[in-house]
């Protein structure tokens, strides 16, 4: 029961403001006082990463750690369950993406959904990864270089320098 009252506090409890400027100057990144970011240890910003307003980076186990001069656009969802999700250096990630590193076990009939519990594998970028406008991925893995197209729904991991489109993602071509 305290680390549901601790999580919530830290989401919702300390003014956007301070969890600004405490990740800006620890960090030296810039996080914008209308984004809503978890203040915790698990939560980490490379040297010149932005965050635009309204996107939310929250966790609740796992570790949240974005390299070097990534940009995460407005109204970005990032959020773990016990999993990390970690992404490179350079990383652009678009308007409206949903980044997660956990996500809902469905499948048992005699079990209602949310009583099944989560998967826990993670979430992995690598470094100058693209990520368009409204894409979607969960417990995924995206090679150094890659190119996710907007709105695709990324249901496989994607290698090194491939693009990648569609409902669900399909590799439409390679970066030369």
């Amino acid at each position: 029961m305290a680390s549901g009252f601790v999580r919530i506090a830290q989401r919702y409890l300390i003014p956007n403001f301070l969890v600004s400027v405490y990740y800006s100057l620890r960090f030296r990144c810039f996080i914008s006082t209308r984004a809503q970011v978890q203040l915790t240890g698990k939560i980490r910003f490379g040297k010149g990463t932005r965050v635009k307003a309204f996107s939310v980076i929250q966790t609740s186990g796992g570790q949240v750690v974005l390299g070097e001069r990534c940009l995460v656009n407005n109204f970005v969802q990032i959020a773990t369950g016990e999993a990390d999700a970690i992404f490179g250096d350079d990383v652009r990630i678009g308007p409206g993406v949903i980044v997660g590193g956990s996500k809902r076990n469905y499948v048992r009939r005699d079990v209602r959904v949310y009583e099944q519990g989560y998967t826990h594998r993670g979430t992995v970028i690598g470094n100058d990864v693209h990520l368009g406008a409204g894409a979607v991925l969960f417990e995924r893995k995206i090679g150094e270089g890659a190119i996710i197209g907007a709105g695709a729904v990324v249901t496989k991991d994607v290698e090194p320098y491939q693009v990648a489109a569609g409902v669900p993602a399909r590799v439409i071509g390679e970066r030369t």
